[in-house]
């Protein structure tokens, strides 16, 4: 028997998929060349910090809130398929590009842990958008990913750790080393 996702927090807002075609979060969609089967898993909010405090009560202050702006909502799932946090990606210019919150603290930072078969190989990418193009994948939320994967129970044989295509930068090839002498 199938096991739905239950969006709690999200379930008033907008799916990418039921969006015109000429709002700026499906454009921001459709140019990052998000597969289309992701768009229903996505949503928009108008105003996210409001949208945050009606899901957690005075996590941004009331002078924050004057600078509210729009987001892509990219939600986490829990095995059990319960909303554990979500992402919000500001669509346009922001001084913060991605803001994750947790609704439990207590819960890892990941996306796609509702999907992941861990028995196979799977994927982990430093961020969701990534993970929506390659099968059997997984993100961190920030942090680094093996502090990350600590959390999670996971084997290490199945796992294959995806850095961002930085190869110059100092602090891609110090998380590399650092993932090859934990024995990933």
């Amino acid at each position: 028997k199938p096991t739905f996702r239950k969006v709690g927090p999200l379930k008033d807002l907008k799916k990418v998929s039921q969006l015109h075609h000429e709002d700026e979060a499906k454009k921001f969609i459709q140019q990052r060349k998000i597969p289309t089967t992701y768009h229903a898993e996505l949503f928009k909010v108008e105003r996210f910090k409001a949208f945050v405090n009606s899901v957690i009560p005075n996590k941004f202050s009331e002078a924050s809130l004057r600078s509210d702006d729009a987001r892509i909502i990219i939600p986490f799932f829990n095995k059990q398929k319960e909303v554990i946090g979500f992402r919000g990606r500001a669509i346009g210019q922001s001084d913060v590009k991605y803001i994750t919150i947790m609704v439990d603290e207590a819960n890892p930072k990941v996306y796609g842990l509702d999907k992941v078969e861990m028995g196979k190989t799977y994927y982990v990418f430093e961020g969701p958008f990534d993970a929506m193009f390659i099968p059997n994948s997984i993100a961190t939320a920030g942090g680094d990913i093996c502090s990350v994967l600590s959390t999670i129970e996971h084997n290490k044989e199945n796992t294959v750790i995806v850095y961002d295509n930085e190869r110059r930068s100092k602090q891609t090839v110090k998380k590399i080393e650092k993932a090859i002498n934990k024995g990933y």
